[in-house]
C-alpha cells in the first residue's frame, strides 16, 4: 500500500509501513472535503506510547473495509465485571434492532491483538439507530449499563445520515428540542439543537 504519513519522522513512517505489512488494521477518520484520497488513522499500542498518526492512501490501495468490531468480539479482552454487562447491553440493543459497534482501546485490543487499555480505560460504542425511536432506546440502554460497569461508557449514536451524537450529551438534551448539541458528521463537525438535527435526520429518511 503507498501512503503519504502524518509525521515527518522517518522512523514514525517505517513503523506504519510495518503495521501495514503485517496486514493490521487502520480506522477510517473524518474525511477530507474533497474526497481526492481517504483519511486514514493508526494509534499505536501502550507500549509505544499510543500514538495517534493520520495517513493519506489512494482508494485503489484499499484492501478490505469491515464495520468496527462487535461487542461480540472484543469480551475476551475484557474482566467479567465489564463484559457481563456490555453482553447484555449488546443483547438487548440488537433485540431492539441497533447496530452496535466498539472503537477506541478496546477495539484496538481486540483487532490487532496488542495492549491498549489500563485500569482507568473507558469503553466506547457506537449506536447505528435508523428511527428516533431506536436512539431513544439506545439512550435508556446505555444509561442502565453505565450505572451497572465499573469503567466509564462512553460512544455515538449515530443516525443514517452520518450525523452522530455522544450519548450521554443525547440523553442530557432529550426532550428539550431547544438543547444544543455537537453534531459529527462524515466531514465536518458542528453545533445544532435538537429539534433541528431531528428535523433533518426525517427530511433525509423521507427522501432517502
Amino acid at each position: 500500500m503507498r501512503f503519504r504519513c502524518g509525521t515527518f519522522d522517518a522512523a514514525m513512517s517505517a513503523r506504519v509501513a510495518a503495521w501495514i505489512a503485517a496486514g493490521r488494521p487502520m480506522v477510517v477518520a473524518r474525511q477530507p472535503a474533497d474526497g481526492a484520497n481517504v483519511l486514514l488513522g493508526l494509534t499505536l499500542p501502550a507500549a509505544e506510547g499510543r500514538r495517534r498518526i493520520g495517513c493519506l492512501v489512494d482508494h485503489a490501495d484499499l484492501m478490505h473495509v469491515r464495520a468496527p468490531p462487535t461487542v461480540v468480539e472484543c469480551l475476551h479482552r475484557l474482566a467479567d465485571d465489564v463484559a457481563a454487562p456490555l453482553a447484555t447491553l449488546a443483547s438487548r440493543l440488537a433485540d431492539a434492532g441497533v447496530r452496535v459497534g466498539v472503537y477506541g482501546s478496546l477495539a484496538w485490543e481486540a483487532l490487532s491483538g496488542e495492549i491498549y487499555r489500563h485500569l482507568e480505560s473507558d469503553v466506547d460504542l457506537i449506536c447505528d439507530v435508523s428511527s428516533c425511536a431506536e436512539a431513544e432506546i439506545s439512550i435508556r440502554l446505555l444509561a442502565a449499563a453505565a450505572a451497572r460497569l465499573p469503567c466509564r461508557l462512553d460512544g455515538e449514536v449515530r443516525f443514517p445520515n452520518g450525523w452522530a451524537v455522544a450519548w450521554r450529551e443525547l440523553a442530557v438534551a432529550w426532550g428539550n428540542a431547544d438543547a444544543s448539541l455537537l453534531v459529527k458528521g462524515n466531514a465536518d463537525v458542528g453545533l445544532s439543537t435538537l429539534s433541528a438535527m431531528l428535523e433533518q435526520f426525517e427530511r433525509d429518511a423521507l427522501h432517502a
